[in-house]
């Protein structure tokens, strides 16, 4: 099935995604004392790509699921230069 994340259309949903990605990624790998300022940091980009997901309109059109299932997939293939119909979760 093709991809709902059209990577010329949506880039800037995928950037928003491959920015939460790099936050976690962050988060998982932080030894530091203040880990709750870190998750603050990747709650507020979850937030934000949340926002503009919900403002792209895809939610309305193809449901929550498909559309979240979609970016992430997207946002992965655009981090390694993949179709995101090979991308596999």
């Amino acid at each position: 099935m093709a991809s709902v994340i059209d990577p010329e259309r949506h880039a800037d949903l995928i950037t928003l995604q491959q920015r939460v990605h790099a936050l976690f990624d962050e988060l998982d790998a932080y030894t530091g004392e203040d880990r709750q300022g870190m998750r603050e940091r990747v709650r507020q980009a979850a937030a934000e790509k949340e926002a503009a997901l919900y403002a792209s309109g895809l939610v309305e059109e193809h449901g929550y699921f498909l559309a979240s299932q979609d970016l992430h997939k997207a946002a992965r293939a655009a981090s390694r230069n993949t179709p995101p119909d090979v991308v596999q979760g």
